[in-house]
């Protein structure tokens, strides 16, 4: 099953997550990655990778400690696959 990682600001995992799943009417969300035009709450992100697949993403960590929630944004995931980024 495909997944792709997006990294999120604190307290925005569910805005982003239900931002993607709102992709699923937008037929270019697939090229898109199922990730949400919302710069100002997507830390960093992967494309969306097929099975044994794999894909490195580079990105800066952000400069404000915390915790930063990932979750997957393929349809319907985004619910159970999550994780959090700490900064300190």
């Amino acid at each position: 099953m495909p997944h792709n990682l997006v990294i999120v600001k604190p307290g925005k995992k569910e805005d982003v997550g239900e931002a993607a799943f709102k992709m699923l009417n937008d037929p270019k969300a697939l090229k898109k990655h199922y990730v949400p035009d919302d710069k100002s709450n997507v830390v960093a992100y992967t494309f969306v990778v097929e099975p044994k697949g794999t894909h490195t993403v580079y990105f800066k960590a952000p400069k404000e400690k915390g915790e930063y929630p990932y979750i997957c944004t393929f349809p319907g995931h985004w619910q159970a696959m999550q994780g959090k980024l700490v900064v300190e």
